[in-house]
């Protein structure tokens, strides 16, 4: 073979060569690139809520206590039954109670004698002293009319002023012993209300809420026998962190959730904020102030007393808004907020402003309009005006 032909040949491959090298590069490079998941602005609603964990309790309760020292005798109903206003709950003694109501009356009835023999008195003796009087004015006139000597006056005089001291006595003594009946009577009545305490009675119409009183059981003053919820009354105290009340207020739509009600989820409203917080423990021990709220609910479905429940507090709503997933949005030292955005195949940073957010999703005011493509993960670290090759 002339050289001049191989030489050709070598030209020839090494063209070839050149040739497949550039489209290799440039496939390389069509195909090189970031690839991560992505997601869109898109229009939607978001609601943010306050959320805690609450429980179920009567809107309306009574906790029956006793008034004094006694002892139980008797417990004519059970936890979880309904009863009627008026209706026996427990019954007790107070033997001591039993012998001063014996020991008053017993008094009383005494008394009550004295009082009739003192006013027997009283009349007995002003009648006697109308006719000292009268016998008096006679011996008077027979006197000043020479008929009569002093002797016999002063006699009739004597006798006048002696029956009168002595009514006067009678009427003090009458005075005394009334008091003392009075004060018997009103001793008795003391007694009576008392003894009206050691029977419980239902306030209302309700069920038995609680039941800790025991036949046989001795109880002291303060001691609580029984509660009694309204039937049908029910209302949920959950305990918000102190930073969040003040976003909370009267009126506010909740939502409320629970194990027991399964899918289905319950409305209702605030009621009512106390107006002092309260210290709680945590559960990791850490102490926190915290606010009962009291909500009603429109339904309470199987909730019972007690339950525990997840309620969500909607303390503000936006319609028609951009909305993107929270873990898109990375936090500046500044304490700006970015994303990341995908235009002609080019990763962008860009600053945006939030609004309202609930547990999954943020409010975007500024900085990004529906459609646009974000990488869902904010937390990449990734170049500015990289490639970006595709969504996995």
């Amino acid at each position: 073979m002339k050289p001049v032909a191989k030489y050709g040949k070598r030209l020839f491959l090494l063209s070839v060569f050149l040739v497949i090298l550039a489209l290799a590069a440039m496939y390389m490079i069509k195909n090189s690139g970031i690839e991560a998941e992505t997601v869109r602005v898109r229009t939607g609603d978001i609601i943010k809520a306050i959320e805690d964990t609450g429980y179920v309790q009567p809107a309306t309760k009574y906790d029956l206590q006793a008034a004094q020292n006694a002892k139980i005798i008797q417990v004519p109903v059970a936890n979880g039954q309904r009863v009627a206003k008026g209706q026996t709950l427990v019954i007790m003694e107070n033997l001591d109670l039993s012998l001063q109501i014996t020991d008053t009356r017993t008094q009383l009835s005494q008394s009550a004698a004295s009082l009739a023999a003192a006013k027997a008195a009283v009349d007995r003796t002003r009648l006697e002293l109308k006719n000292a009087e009268d016998n008096l004015e006679r011996s008077q006139q027979l006197f000043d009319a020479g008929a009569m000597p002093v002797v016999d006056l002063e006699a009739a005089r004597l006798k006048a002023e002696t029956l009168e001291q002595a009514l006067k006595e009678q009427e003090l003594l009458l005075d005394s012993t009334r008091e003392k009946e009075e004060g018997l009577n009103r001793s008795l009545q003391n007694l009576n209300r008392k003894e009206m305490q050691l029977v419980l009675q239902s306030p209302v119409d309700g069920e038995i809420l609680n039941l800790p009183a025991e036949q046989e059981q001795v109880v002291n003053p303060g001691t609580l026998l029984v509660s009694v919820a309204v039937a049908g009354k029910l209302e949920i105290k959950a305990d918000i962190l102190s930073d969040d009340l003040g976003e909370v207020s009267l009126g506010q739509p909740v939502k409320v959730t629970a194990p027991v009600l399964g899918t289905r989820v319950l409305t209702g409203k605030v009621m009512e904020i106390y107006p002092q917080a309260e210290e709680k423990q945590s559960a990791l021990g850490v102490i926190q102030r915290r606010v009962p709220v009291i909500i009603a609910l429109d339904d309470f479905a199987n909730l019972k007393p007690g339950y525990e429940v997840k309620v969500a507090i909607e303390t503000s709503a936006r319609q028609g808004v951009p909305v993107i997933p929270r873990e898109t949005v990375r936090t500046l030292k500044d304490g700006g907020k970015q994303v990341m955005v995908v235009k002609d195949n080019r990763i962008l940073y860009r600053t945006v402003q939030t609004g309202i957010g609930d547990r999954e999703s943020v409010e975007i005011t500024k900085g990004l309009q529906a459609g646009e493509m974000l990488i869902r993960d904010g937390s990449l670290d990734l170049k500015p005006n990289a490639r970006f090759k595709g969504s996995i």
